[in-house]
């Protein structure tokens, strides 16, 4: 590599990052359709392992700076260093990053359900194999429960209102897991009599002398009758030492590391709820209700045309919103997606743990991306929101990114697979969603009013996820603030305000700084062209190359409008 070929260069190290990847995650491996030798733990000298692999890169990285790497080569380079500088981050904040936290705890699901019980055995050699990773998820269990010990002898304890969700997700899982591993005779067909029995044999022995006792050694640290007594009775990361410096870096990984500080954020938030509650307000006024918001989102709770009766009525109404928008899609885009894009029910077993659903990607086997929604408990599962939340999570949204992506050839493998960088993601889909107030997606007040709704809820976390965990809001206040804006339910409230100050500090935010960004840099490109503003074109420059850190994307999109390039602040 020399520093006069910077593309060369660039692109050389993107292909080693993405070796180094795939090498390690085994849903990467799986998308591939390569075999899984290993699963990721959560040791520290894992981590530390990555770190090192990410500060290589920046060393390289910083030796090809000279050579002034331009266009798709200076996207790749920023990339890089954004990939590598969330790698930095994970490490320097490792000890302050909960382990046996309800969404800390959901690899181990994703290890048994995409990695486990797909496991067909077509040879003997194959028997080993999954013994092997039988083996490997009993090592990950624990390294979860040997990172929680060493927390808790460094002062770093899951505080005390979140340990009841904390004990009975990792009590759950405990149970899913045995049976995952389990091997039923539908997937025995190319063993013989000695290998089913070396097989079936086999995981009892593992589930019953290592993966059920590495269960136990993580629940017993948090049942430790000093973990319970010492655990902090307050929430948020600002009542750990040196964790307000931990939740800043945390803001950066998931914020799309610009430089707005958690403060501003949150000023941002409550400035958003405002006017969102106005909006709100007027459509109100606009449906002929003159009463209180409180009194009509009772009247939301009990209104006939916002809940279905099956799941095929649930399916009929997102349909129905998908068809409004396809005429429309090629005058805002100027390339769609080759995959196509569609709608399925999730795992049944799932539909209990999962609030909503998630889009699924286009894979070779299977070619169509998904988004997989919530069939159950329809009596209590509202479709006010259903237009904005399939045009997040569908199209324009999750699809029009991730598909375009990863079917753009242009692009490293490294840019094609992986997407790391939230606000992108959650900003694209928050700000794809937005855009059918300009298509008239959202002319029926309802579904403005379930829009407007959304938009608010993601304003507040800005609001929330601040003020916990910089030490500003109390868990009561917070959720009086949440209870004020946003149509949740009391257990939902719960459950989001531990997630955002004991779980995952940060993500939140990702979904309205996002979108903001999103609106900002499209402000300046309809400021700079003027009436010659064309939205095909902008939306090509921001998808055309995939998800990027912000700083990168505002280069990315002057340069392919032939806007100057000067700071996006």
């Amino acid at each position: 590599m020399t520093t006069n070929e910077p593309g060369r260069g660039i692109g050389h190290l993107a292909d080693r990052y993405w070796e180094f990847l795939l090498e390690r995650d085994p849903l990467l491996r799986i998308r591939q359709g390569l075999a899984v030798e290993t699963l990721p733990g959560f040791s520290l000298a894992e981590a530390e392992e990555r770190a090192r692999f990410a500060e290589g890169v920046l060393e390289r990285l910083r030796l090809l700076d000279g050579a002034e790497a331009s266009g798709a080569d200076a996207d790749t380079a920023a990339f890089l260093a954004g990939l590598a500088g969330q790698e930095l981050r994970t490490l320097r904040c490792y000890w302050l990053t909960p382990a046996v936290t309800p969404y800390r705890l959901f690899p181990l699901s994703q290890y048994a359900d995409a990695v486990l019980r797909p496991f067909r055995f077509a040879e003997p050699p194959d028997v080993e194999r999954y013994l092997a990773l039988v083996r490997e998820l009993s090592r990950v269990v624990g390294s979860i429960g040997d990172k929680a010990a060493e927390q808790a002898a460094r002062g770093f304890r899951v505080p005390a209102p979140a340990l009841p969700g904390a004990r009975a997700t990792a009590v759950g899982l405990r149970a899913a897991t045995a049976e995952r591993v389990e091997v039923g005779e539908d997937r025995l067909g190319g063993l013989g009599p000695a290998g089913r029995g070396r097989l079936l044999d086999g995981v009892r022995r593992l589930v019953d002398a290592e993966l059920l006792p590495a269960f136990d050694r993580l629940l017993a640290v948090v049942d430790d009758p000093d973990y319970l007594s010492e655990a902090p009775r307050t929430v948020g990361w600002a009542g750990y030492e040196g964790g307000e410096e931990a939740y800043r870096e945390f803001v950066r990984t998931h914020t799309g590391d610009d430089g707005t500080s958690p403060e501003r954020l949150h000023e941002l938030g409550r400035e958003q709820c405002r006017e969102l509650a106005e909006r709100m307000r007027e459509v109100r006024a606009g449906l002929g209700f003159p009463g209180s918001e409180e009194e009509f989102h009772e009247r939301l709770r009990s209104e006939p045309r916002l809940y279905a009766r099956t799941a095929e009525e649930v399916e009929a109404r997102f349909r129905r919103y998908l068809d409004r928008l396809a005429p429309l899609l090629p005058r805002w885009f100027a390339v769609l997606p080759a995959a196509p894009y569609g709608l399925a029910r999730l795992d049944r077993a799932l539909e209990a743990g999962m609030t909503f659903g998630y889009y699924e990607q286009p894979t070779p086997a299977d070619p169509v991306g998904r988004y997989r929604y919530n069939g159950s408990g329809l009596d209590r599962r509202s479709l006010l929101g259903a237009a904005s939340l399939i045009y997040h999570e569908l199209a324009p949204g999750h699809h029009f990114h991730l598909a375009r992506q990863a079917e753009n050839r242009s692009l490293p493998q490294l840019r094609r697979e992986v997407a790391e960088f939230g606000a992108f993601n959650e900003g694209w889909a928050e700000y794809a969603a937005g855009l059918g107030w300009e298509m008239g997606l959202y002319d029926d007040p309802w579904d403005a009013y379930g829009r407007l709704a959304q938009e608010r809820f993601t304003a507040q976390r800005l609001v929330v996820d601040t003020g916990l965990n910089l030490g500003t809001m109390s868990l009561e206040r917070a959720r009086g603030f949440m209870r004020a804006n946003s149509t949740e339910g009391e257990a939902q409230i719960a459950s989001d305000l531990l997630r955002y100050s004991t779980d995952l500090p940060g993500q939140a935010l990702s979904y309205r700084a996002g979108y903001l960004e999103f609106v900002r840099l499209r402000v300046r490109a309809e400021r700079e062209a003027g009436a010659g503003f064309d939205a095909r074109a902008f939306h090509e420059a921001v998808l055309g190359g995939g998800g990027l850190p912000f700083p990168a994307l505002w280069r990315r999109v002057a340069r392919e409008l032939g806007e100057p390039q000067g700071n996006h602040k």
